[in-house]
């Protein structure tokens, strides 16, 4: 395997990078550091050995459990071979032995890179020949484990394959008990400030995922800032939801941030409204951070006054949610319903973790995503006139601060030309139209995939979408823009629907709903076609509407 450096596209594509001062003062001047150390094992020498760490059904692990099997794991990996820069995958369902491989790659000096427990065989061969992985740790269950039994065949750089529940496996297989032959001491190996730590692959809604670097730096930045800032952490905090552990989102969340703050994770097998409320009471949670989808679930729930009769939710101190836009709908039920505000937020893989959030503003406006994180920047710029938009209009957003933009450059996926447009005079550009209003409280408009482009107006699906789920005919919907039939307007927007039971399709129904959201949204934005289906709509494992799916139709 090559010097890491040369995995990456050229130095003058990168962002700028501007590390906080209190980040700085926090490194010293030191030049090389392990981040499993400074993240995790700092917990051991502050006295939090014996605390609760991680929570997972009735499971309860402590630091010290933490510390010692990721320590077995690094012996383990140092043992098959494993080197200083090295990539490791790990595909693993949420388990906290998902968290202690994760510090194991680290502390042996490896790169992890979380490969997505939705991806099918063809998106992990891809990535891994991408980032030529050495080793993949698994769970054994058939669901996660198949998908990369498949797949070793046609992955070129593989020697070793550990899974979790089985035993009397044949090479390049091994079992993970293994792992408990080995020592539990091990001395950390550090890396370079200013090279790559982490490796995080987008989930690859939009074509075959793209692996995005993150220096020391740059995932300490994140860790630091988020846990300080976002959720301003304490030790007695327990952050908790059902995103899984090696998928971005849940990367951070499971993963990284809580332990630099001395936390504990709370991880889910799954999500459901019923397990949201047992690990609340059960856990202990503080911090819930999930998708809207989960509050919108959550919120309709036939079952939700019986629920909330029967758990003990007061430990909730903060819920926070991201990944598309929530809608001021959702918020204002749920502060009726739970007495608590949801703190929008926006983050990307491709900047560790959030980089703006409405915890970060002065107080919460429902349907806001707040301002930047304290240590980034933002401006949102006109895609035309290239000028920075006045309050009120809906632009690119433009933002920088102590992560960025660093492509992982591999001839098996080279740069299309929506990754070379990524980076402009230093700053990162997500690909999110948002607008500011007057107060500088920033709002989520559309991903640029999805903003539909119509008599001269950008309007974001989400604004008509939320409204037009509170429709009672409405199960579910999906807005899109479709070139103009008339070819007068550009775009557009069409609605797609899935009716409740007990409404059936008519013409009478369209006029019902139009008129419905007349009352709730700019007349230039409603929808000019409207579709029926009895299918579900497209939808991503997370539960994010898919809708690059419908245009394809």
């Amino acid at each position: 395997m090559g010097d890491i450096m040369s995995y990456l596209v050229p130095e003058d594509t990168w962002p700028e990078v501007i590390i906080p001062d209190e980040v700085r003062e926090y490194i010293g001047d030191r030049k090389e550091l392990n981040l499993a150390e400074e993240i995790l094992d700092r917990n051991i020498k502050e006295g939090r050995g014996r605390k609760t760490a991680v929570y997972f059904m009735d499971r309860r692990v402590t630091y010290r459990d933490l510390y010692r099997l990721s320590n077995r794991i690094a012996n383990f990996l140092k043992g098959i071979g494993v080197e200083k820069y090295d990539r490791v995958g790990f595909r693993m369902r949420n388990m906290p032995e998902a968290i202690a491989v994760n510090f194991g790659i680290m502390k042996a000096g490896a790169i992890p890179v979380p490969l997505n427990p939705m991806w099918a065989k063809k998106e992990i061969v891809h990535v891994s020949n991408n980032a030529e992985v050495k080793a993949i740790f698994v769970s054994g269950d058939e669901k996660t484990f198949g998908a990369v039994k498949e797949s070793v065949p046609e992955i070129k750089t593989l020697s070793k394959v550990i899974v979790t529940d089985q035993e009397d496996l044949e090479d390049p297989f091994v079992s993970f008990s293994e792992i408990y032959n080995e020592s539990a001491k091990f001395d950390p190996v550090p890396l370079e400030i200013g090279k790559p730590a982490v490796v995080l692959f987008t989930s690859g809604t939009t074509g075959l995922p793209k692996g995005c670097a993150h220096f020391v730096e740059n995932v300490l930045s994140a860790v630091y800032l988020v846990g300080k800032y976002v959720w301003k952490l304490r030790e007695d905090d327990v952050v908790g939801g059902p995103a899984p552990v090696s998928f971005a989102m849940g990367y951070g969340n499971g993963c990284l941030i809580p332990y630099f703050h001395g936390a504990g994770v709370s991880i889910w097998p799954m999500f459901s409204v019923e397990n949201f409320f047992k690990f609340v009471e059960d856990h202990g949670i503080t911090i819930f951070s999930s998708l809207p989808t989960a509050y919108r679930l959550i919120l309709v729930n036939p079952n939700l006054d019986e629920y909330l009769k029967k758990y003990d939710l007061s430990s909730l101190r903060l819920c926070t949610g991201g990944g598309e836009a929530l809608g001021a709908e959702t918020a204002i039920k749920w502060k009726e319903k739970f007495g608590l505000d949801i703190y929008e937020s926006l983050g990307a893989t491709e900047m560790v973790h959030i980089c703006v959030s409405n915890t970060c503003a002065p107080k919460p406006v429902a349907g806001s995503i707040g301002w930047p994180v304290p240590g980034y920047i933002a401006k949102i710029i006109d895609p035309e006139t290239k000028e920075e938009c006045k309050a009120g209009e809906v632009g690119n957003l433009y933002i920088k601060g102590p992560t960025g933009i660093r492509y992982w450059n591999h001839p098996t996926r080279p740069l299309d030309e929506k990754q070379k447009k990524s980076v402009v005079d230093g700053w990162n550009v997500l690909g999110d139209f948002v607008r500011k209003d007057e107060n500088g409280y920033i709002y989520f408009v559309s991903r640029d995939d999805d903003l539909i482009k119509s008599s001269g107006y950008r309007i974001g699906p989400d604004e008509i979408e939320q409204p037009l789920s509170q429709h009672p005919a409405v199960l579910e919907c999906a807005v899109i823009g479709v070139p103009d039939p008339e070819g007068v307007r550009g775009q557009v927007v069409k609605a797609v629907i899935r009716l409740k039971e007990g409404y059936e399709p008519s013409e009478d129904l369209k006029k019902d709903i139009l008129k419905y959201l007349e009352g709730q949204i700019a007349k230039y934005k409603l929808p000019r076609i409207i579709e029926f289906r009895e299918e579900p709509l497209p939808r991503t494992a997370t539960g994010k509407l898919l809708r690059r799916f419908l245009k394809e139709e």
